[in-house]
């Protein structure tokens, strides 16, 4: 099932390159290409075990500001888990910093100063909804 998936996503990026251009046909393809060698953590999802504890509360920021993930003001709730992400990075001075930065606008830094960007155009809403679950489930285990 994860291969149709993978195959399905993989279709929908190759038919984005020819309606695409300039730096968006560049991301297309990376995404493409690491949908196809199934690149990250499985399926062609980003690894985000080397991702600051900063740069993991902005991306949950955004995922909850884009409705991604469950806001939820419960201890499991991605807002709870971001702010309990920030104060053990250091409090309100960690939204200040670039990792935190660059995750709020959708950057998941994902170590060797590569990142993965979940602007991108083309991206499926599912992948995305599939990376922030991952980055909260991370998260989750960091606490």
């Amino acid at each position: 099932m994860r291969q149709i998936r993978i195959g399905i996503a993989a279709c929908a990026l190759g038919a984005g390159l020819f309606l695409a251009g300039g730096p968006a046909r560049a991301q297309l393809l990376n995404q493409l290409e690491n949908a196809v060698q199934g690149g990250g953590a499985g399926g062609g999802l980003p690894s985000v075990s080397q991702a600051s504890l900063p740069n993991l509360a902005g991306v949950l920021e955004y995922c909850v500001r884009n409705n991604l993930v469950g806001g939820g003001g419960g201890g499991g709730g991605a807002s709870s888990i971001m702010s309990s992400l920030l104060g053990k990075a250091g409090g309100s001075a960690a939204t200040a910093t670039p990792q935190y930065q660059a995750g709020s606008s959708g950057k998941l830094e994902t170590g060797g100063n590569g990142s993965y960007d979940l602007n991108g155009g083309g991206l499926l809403a599912d992948l995305k909804q599939q990376v922030c679950n991952l980055v909260l489930q991370h998260a989750k285990s960091l606490l």
